[in-house]
């Protein structure tokens, strides 16, 4: 019996033994989880650490910089004009794509039946104290929007024209003969073509007052048109580029360039021609010749603002007025050239 019990108590020792082995292991087990998952935590939140200063580092320059850049308003305006530029490049290579420019021409994207396109009384307040057209050169664009632009002063820009091809090239008896010799410019039609001589407002009216002016069997003559075909336009504007002093957010229409041209016509008449341009604004050079140039306020504003008559424009001066005028001319020279283009 004894040693039978002996036995008994070996075997229950040697279990319990077992038994506390095991809830030491266990122990041991759930200290070293509690230290990793702990150690985990740390290295986390070390790595958090690093991530945050990695930001802080890399972003505070970049706020610094555009900070700087935002304060500058020159540099920010050449920054504005480098990214208009990569965006104008990428909507010419997906033109063949997609052709954007129907929705570029549109007044509003969205067709909304109570849009109004009048002039509001409100806005007459930017040309109330307007009496004279100054004369200016050399302006930068930022000079042009912060005194011109957002007070909608009409100027002369005597400087606007200086590099262009149109002074030197574009007489009246030369741009006639591109128009006939040019197959590009000889086979689109123009648009709006309009001439005080009603036998050539007519199809194929352009083509005829053309070969007979240069021929030399057209009397005194006033004539404009509307180069409103792509492949006409991108010829004209060769001889000429946007004016400097625009500032990139401003953009010239693509409704096409105008041609203004009068031959005899400077004597025994002080009527009046209106430009037949109706945009945000207007530009008129003076590429042969001399223009006298009325501006007159559109209704509300006729009103409030002074008529501005007898404005000058010489050979390569340049006008630009905003729509709160109709701008009208009459010849002061025997051939006179006037382009005009509109801006948005």
């Amino acid at each position: 019996m004894t040693t039978e019990t002996e036995e008994k108590t070996d075997v229950l020792n040697n279990v319990n033994n077992q038994l506390k082995d095991l809830i030491e292991l266990i122990e041991k087990e759930k200290d070293s989880s509690f230290s990793m998952k702990s150690f985990d935590k740390l290295d986390k939140k070390k790595k958090k650490s690093k991530k945050k200063w990695f930001i802080i580092c890399f972003l505070l320059p970049i706020f610094i910089c555009m900070y700087f850049i935002l304060s500058n308003e020159i540099l920010n305006y050449d920054i504005y004009f480098v990214f208009l530029s990569f965006v104008r490049l990428i909507l010419i290579k997906i033109l063949p794509l997609w052709d954007w420019t129907n929705i570029y021409t549109r007044t509003c994207f969205i067709a909304n039946p109570f849009y109004n396109n009048s002039l509001d009384l409100s806005e007459c307040n930017k040309c109330v104290n307007t009496t004279e057209v100054v004369s200016q050169s050399n302006i930068s664009f930022f000079n042009f929007t912060k005194t011109i632009y957002l007070n909608h002063l009409p100027v002369i820009i005597d400087d606007a024209t200086e590099n262009w091809p149109a002074i030197k090239e574009l007489t009246i008896k030369n741009l006639f003969q591109r128009f006939i010799d040019d197959p590009v410019l000889s086979e689109n039609d123009l648009c709006y073509f309009e001439s005080n001589l009603r036998n050539y407002n007519q199809p194929g009216g352009a083509d005829q007052l053309f070969n007979d002016y240069i021929n030399g069997d057209l009397r005194a003559f006033i004539v404009h048109w509307n180069n409103c075909k792509r492949e006409t336009l991108k010829i004209v504007r060769s001889y000429y580029s946007k004016p400097y002093f625009l500032p990139p957010s401003l953009g010239q229409t693509l409704m096409g360039n105008w041609f203004l041209i009068s031959s005899g016509f400077h004597k025994g008449t002080n009527r009046l021609h209106k430009v037949p341009l109706n945009h945000n604004w207007v530009w008129l050079a003076q590429i042969q010749g001399s223009s006298s140039i009325e501006l007159r306020p559109k209704h509300p504003c006729d009103r409030a603002c002074s008529i501005l008559k007898f404005v000058t424009l010489n050979k390569g001066d340049l006008i630009i007025y905003s729509h709160l005028y109709d701008a009208l001319y009459s010849p002061l020279k025997k051939e006179t050239v006037l382009l005009a283009q509109g801006v948005d």
